[in-house]
């Protein structure tokens, strides 16, 4: 749902992508509350697989953007040094909570998180972005 959101918010100009930190959830599709929840919205999740940072360039990616501490602490663990891109989305309240074990009321709360905090996460990058394109 984070990568959807964000990717709204950032528009066609930026590709944002989604991949977690759990080698054992790589390959399935995305949870059937997060589609049901999204769809609500118009927006199609039903393609999305999930896929696992270990498989992946990480170097690669100018920003990424985690849903807490700990994800965020694994991503820069895997980076070792050039982990300045990394950041917390809702870092001040500790992160994104996992609506898992709460329903379908728990996805519509995530979301109306992320809606909050995803365009100030966008603002960052997008902002980060056109200084370093214009010599800043």
């Amino acid at each position: 749902m984070m990568q959807a959101v964000l990717q709204q918010h950032l528009g066609a100009s930026f590709l944002v992508e989604s991949a977690g930190v759990r080698k054992e959830l790589a390959g399935r599709p995305a949870n059937d509350r997060s589609v049901a929840c999204m769809k609500e919205r118009g927006v199609d999740l039903s393609g999305h697989v999930s896929r696992w940072i270990g498989d992946l360039d990480l170097y690669q990616y100018r920003w990424i953007v985690c849903v807490g501490h700990d994800e965020a602490d694994k991503v820069r663990s895997a980076l070792g040094a050039d982990s300045a891109s990394v950041m917390v989305a809702n870092e001040q309240q500790g992160g994104i909570p996992d609506p898992y074990e709460l329903g379908m009321a728990g996805y519509r709360d995530c979301l109306a998180l992320l809606d909050q905090v995803m365009p100030h996460i966008a603002q960052r990058i997008s902002g980060a972005s056109f200084a370093s394109t214009n010599g800043h």
